[in-house]
């Protein structure tokens, strides 16, 4: 397999992204996306599911790159494509995905590809009624397929393929699966990719709107996606008199209440609990935590931080005990202790005497579907767990693989774990230092609702061989946890 280096997919990412665009019909430049994936099984993370077939849309910009979702094609093991008017589907190579905000860049390495095609600029964020077309290959059919359709709401939403909360468009035009990555388009150019609907409701898409899809574009030059920035703190609205006037707030002041910092936050000592952040990079903050958005518009104060990129700085101007205080804020991407989806690589496993110890991400927590049905605990942590300085994953042990030396414990499943030895655990690499530190005695783990196992740590090591070859397993370990 031939890997490209950063440097070098950096200077092509850079040129491919500059090169001029010509102006001709856009639907040209639209193709059919034919994916082959393997998703890994989170439950039996040394194993793949079954291969399985997909499509989606793309369209050729600028250096004859195909934009598309990330989801159309997350976890592929092979990738073609197919222009209108041409029988021939070509390979096609990810280059570069940007999960947080679905969006991906795929190339075809043979010449004649692009012989007719016309590479499509990126336009401005629509307006409000604006009308635009939704260009693509929905399941049904092999010919494109344009539907029109009207902009009815921009505001923030959560992108289902991350979870990750960014602006996005609504439009009245239906989108059917098959119309992911897409553009939407309008005056000739790409002012959007659709990437998801409504299910509950007819004739509800969402795109992902061009201002996002020239942050992923900026973000990538330098050859790797770094993503959107964040601040690990939560904010309260100040609707109320009594709340302002507690703050010590003038008449003519607005800003939103800090009501909680991390701890990685309350380590970079800018902010403090009962802070009110009055301005962001100049912009006044309501009450209702919006700011001012184009004419006669309102959106969520986040999308002052997330159109910045990481590393940029922000101006902050808050109220402390009464006083203004300014300071500049340097981006970071932001701490989660149960980290958001991820695609394109393996799930981490280790294995000891039977026990299937994995981290908690949120990929594990969707094996469930709806996360109502998932353990309560492990979901309680998904959504309100944080890195401290004791820890920085959650560790679960996912399920026993059967043996004598761990009977009795047969039936522990999805929890986590708390200490090892009485030492707390701060991730799945650390607990399987201090397990491989315990030369003789006991491995007592504890989890988080005080169950216990205890195994004899010699018994334990000499078992995990045989375990693991009788339940088909290669190695006690994912590669990424290897010395």
């Amino acid at each position: 397999m031939r890997i490209m280096s950063s440097f070098v997919l950096a200077c092509a990412l850079l040129l491919a992204l500059t090169a001029p665009a010509n102006d001709v019909s856009p639907k040209s430049s639209v193709v059919k996306v034919f994916t082959v994936q393997s998703n890994p099984d989170y439950h039996q993370p040394w194993q793949n599911y079954p291969q399985a077939s997909g499509s989606g849309s793309g369209c050729v910009i600028k250096g004859g790159l195909i934009l598309t979702n990330a989801h159309v094609v997350a976890n592929s093991t092979f990738i073609m494509v197919r222009k209108q008017g041409d029988p021939k589907k070509y390979v096609a190579k990810l280059v570069i995905a940007g999960h947080q905000c679905d969006l991906a860049l795929l190339k075809v390495e043979d010449a004649g590809f692009l012989e007719g095609m016309v590479p499509m600029d990126i336009g401005e964020l629509p307006f409000l009624q604006d009308k635009v077309a939704v260009m693509g290959y929905p399941v049904g059919g092999d010919n494109i397929s344009i539907t029109e359709g009207v902009v009815s709401r921009i505001e923030p939403t959560i992108y289902s393929h991350s979870g990750k909360y960014l602006l996005s468009v609504q439009i009245d035009a239906a989108l059917n699966p098959g119309n992911s990555g897409g553009p939407v388009v309008k005056d000739g150019k790409i002012v959007g990719v659709a990437f998801q609907g409504m299910s509950e409701e007819q004739n509800i898409g969402y795109m992902v709107p061009a201002t996002i899809i020239s942050h992923f574009l900026d973000d990538i030059k330098d050859g790797k996606f770094d993503g959107f920035p964040d601040i690990d703190l939560d904010v309260s609205i100040m609707e109320n008199s009594d709340l302002r006037k507690w703050a010590g707030m003038a008449d003519a002041q607005t800003g939103v209440l800090v009501t909680h910092l991390t701890e990685p936050e309350k380590k970079k000592g800018q902010f403090k609990l009962n802070d009110v952040i009055l301005e962001i990079d100049g912009i006044k903050i309501a009450n209702d935590a919006s700011v001012p958005f184009r004419d006669g518009e309102l959106i969520f104060l986040g999308h002052l931080i997330w159109q910045k990129h990481i590393g940029d700085k922000l101006k902050l101007k808050i109220l402390r005990e009464g006083k203004t205080v300014d300071f500049d804020y340097v981006l970071g991407a932001g701490t989660k202790l149960v980290p958001q989806r991820a695609y394109d690589i393996l799930p981490s496993y280790y294995i000891i005497g039977g026990l299937l110890l994995v981290p908690l991400t949120e990929n594990y927590l969707d094996t469930w579907g709806d996360w109502s049905k998932a353990p309560i605990e492990l979901v309680g942590l998904a959504m309100k767990g944080e890195v401290t300085d004791d820890r920085d994953q959650v560790v679960v042990l996912s399920g026993v693989l059967a043996d004598d030396v761990n009977m009795g414990y047969q039936n522990f499943r999805y929890s986590s774990v708390k200490t090892v030895n009485s030492q707390k655990v701060r991730n799945l690499r650390d607990l399987i230092d201090k397990i491989e530190n315990i030369k003789t005695g006991f491995i007592e783990l504890v989890f988080e609702d005080n169950n216990r196992i205890v195994i004899d740590a010699e018994k334990a090591r000499k078992s995990t061989a045989g375990i693991i070859q009788r339940y088909r397993i290669e190695f006690d370990r994912s590669p990424d946890l290897k010395k």
